[in-house]
């Protein structure tokens, strides 16, 4: 999904939100907004949203002399979502269709976005999501590549959020017992994206590979992927690709059938996806190239 006029102006209130979540003094707020206005002129609208954000972030991050920007907030993300885990399991365990449950899990995880225009509950979010439809539901043909796949690759979002992945992986054990699992993250800190070190602290190891992408953008950018990542991409059976940067990332270029679990929370991806913000989607994307 490439860029609009809207995105130029959401990634550069990012630039404040980052100062205000932050309580950074108005003098460096102001060298913030003054040198990421700067750059606005270099944004092209044949770049992706995490392609602009990939250069954004790390120059807030050199004035701010912080090498994780939301570190802090990633680890309160981190904790607070714990809390939740024995509720969603309990969730899923109830549930008539455990692994169509599970699919919700993850997207009411998909919640903790720092980076969004609007900020939802995470405690309301748990309570709804579970009794809301996929305003897109491809979750049956999900269900039915999973069940002759031998290879899945989970492609992460947030920190927070992966702790809901992890619940979502380990029920997919249950219910495919032959399916290997990869879980990619990002190869460096940015906004609160999640990391090797991250998901190796919550115990994601346990339910799958955890495949540090080398990718500096908030969305999987498969150009920027390392070898590794490359390798296990390209042998995938099967996709999955959490949260809305992955779709700005590869809705238009995924080679492998990528099936892409969000909440919509911006009116861009709303276009693009033909639904309102608010909406839960499990949508099957168009496979370009294979």
């Amino acid at each position: 999904m490439k860029m609009t006029p809207e995105c130029v102006t959401c990634i550069f209130s990012q630039a404040l939100r980052v100062c205000e979540t932050l309580h950074v003094d108005k003098e460096t707020t102001k060298k913030v907004l003054d040198s990421v206005a700067c750059m606005v002129p270099t944004w092209r609208f044949d770049e992706t949203p995490p392609q602009v954000a990939a250069r954004v972030y790390p120059k807030i991050a050199e004035i701010l002399h912080t090498d994780d920007i939301y570190r802090d907030f990633k680890r309160e993300a981190t904790e607070h979502a714990w809390r939740f885990i024995p509720y969603i399991e309990s969730m899923i365990e109830r549930s008539v269709d455990t692994f169509h449950a599970s699919l919700k899990a993850a997207v009411a995880g998909n919640v903790i976005d720092l980076a969004a225009t609007a900020q939802f509950d995470l405690e309301e979010e748990v309570q709804k999501v579970f009794d809301t439809p996929f305003a897109i539901d491809d979750s049956g043909a999900l269900r039915s590549r999973l069940q002759n796949a031998k290879r899945l690759l989970v492609i992460a979002d947030n920190t927070g959020e992966h702790l809901f992945d992890k619940v979502m992986m380990q029920r997919f054990r249950k219910l495919f017992p032959n399916l290997w699992i990869g879980y990619a993250v990002r190869g460096v800190p940015i906004i609160n994206d999640v990391t090797y070190d991250e998901a190796k602290a919550a115990g994601i190891d346990e339910v799958a590979e955890i495949i540090d992408s080398g990718v500096d953008t908030p969305g999987l950018d498969l150009a920027r992927a390392n070898a590794r990542m490359r390798e296990a991409y390209e042998a995938a059976d099967l996709v999955i690709a959490k949260g809305m940067g992955n779709y700005e990332s590869l809705n238009d270029c995924s080679s492998r059938p990528t099936f892409f679990l969000l909440k919509v929370k911006c009116n861009v991806v709303a276009a693009s996806l033909k639904r309102k913000v608010g909406d839960i989607v499990c949508y099957q994307g168009e496979s370009h190239g294979k």
